[in-house]
């Protein structure tokens, strides 16, 4: 009867070598692991940008606005007023003065009533220019507060002694006295004339009030 051989007897079996990863394996395994370090550097470099960034904003400055200065109304000028020169052409003008408390203008034989009441401008025309000139006072308006405007009444003005407003020439250098006419509403205020060297000047507005 054969005996198995005992532990002694056995014939000594080389060790077994260990198995190797396959390649593939240890690749993703390194490619793993270069992801993951780039991901943490990646994310420590964004925290210093942010950071940097959040502290870049808070220590910059406002922006300061500069106030906007509100535009300034430009004043017009005024017109001038009563006993104030105001020309027009070859004409210079200064109103003396208004009167507006007669209905009636002439006498008994010869004159006129007004419609409402008449109002009488008296003015000093100057002739500043170069040659004669005539002045009519047909070619002036009147003007009450709310804009209304009123025709002169060369009627009235021929019933007035020494009206000087229907057609008087005036030589360069001399002035003449004129009282122009307007037959206006009862109780109305006057509170600019408007004259004229000639019918198609500009004219120049002067206050009366």
């Amino acid at each position: 009867m054969t005996h198995p051989p005992t532990l002694e007897e056995r014939p000594e079996q080389p060790p077994q070598a260990k198995a190797k990863k396959p390649l593939y394996k240890r690749a993703w395994f390194i490619i793993l692991a270069v992801i993951v370090v780039f991901g943490v550097a990646a994310n420590m470099g964004g925290g210093d940008t942010d950071n940097e960034a959040t502290a870049s904003g808070t220590d910059a400055a406002p922006d300061v606005v500069a106030p906007v200065a509100e535009p300034v109304a430009e004043e017009e000028p005024s017109n001038p007023g009563i006993g104030e020169p105001a020309a027009d052409g070859k004409f210079n003008f200064v109103v003396n003065g208004v009167d507006c408390s007669a209905t009636e203008i002439g006498n008994e034989y010869l004159g006129t009533t007004a419609q409402g009441q008449f109002c009488v401008v008296d003015v000093t025309i100057s002739n500043i220019g170069d040659e004669a000139q005539s002045f009519f006072g047909d070619n002036a308006k009147l003007f009450n507060a709310e804009g209304q405007e009123f025709s002169a009444d060369s009627e009235a003005a021929i019933y007035l002694e020494d009206s000087g407003s229907l057609y008087e020439e005036i030589n360069p250098g001399n002035s003449l006295n004129s009282k122009v006419i307007f037959d206006v509403p009862a109780g109305t205020v006057p509170t600019a004339i408007e004259l004229h060297d000639s019918a198609f000047s500009g004219g120049v507005t002067v206050d009366l009030q």
